[in-house]
């Protein structure tokens, strides 16, 4: 069943709303990394502080590769919202639930092809 007007608004908004807020934290985080460079923290007293003040880079640095997908895929979304070709799935071109949308607007896929999809990665 095709969205409605009010589904598909609500949804426009919702990923709006997302990619707003992912810029906003994409900053902050971009920011506090650069704030929190070892080069800035000065020399590690001993070889556990070092470890310790490496791992929070690497978790900082994972959760803004995480967060710049997640904005591109927002990103994409939009784009297909724009295209007339949102909530279609990417591989059968059956409806994606609105339901699915909800919980996740940048999805590509309805629930049966992303379980195959899923199912082949782990066979990989």
């Amino acid at each position: 069943m095709p969205l409605t007007r009010e589904q598909a608004l609500e949804l426009s908004c919702v990923i709006e709303e997302r990619r707003a807020a992912l810029r906003d934290e994409l900053r902050r985080d971009l920011g506090q990394a650069r704030a929190d460079s070892l080069g800035e923290l000065g020399p590690a007293p001993d070889a556990g502080d070092e470890s310790v003040a490496r791992m929070i880079g690497e978790l900082d640095r994972a959760e803004v590769a995480r967060e710049m997908d997640e904005l591109r895929q927002l990103d994409q979304a939009q784009h297909r919202f724009d295209e007339g070709v949102y909530g279609v799935c990417s591989d059968c071109s059956a409806e994606i639930d609105y339901r699915r949308l909800r919980v996740h607007p940048a999805a590509t896929r309805c629930i049966p092809c992303q379980q195959r999809f899923e199912q082949g990665q782990m066979l990989e």
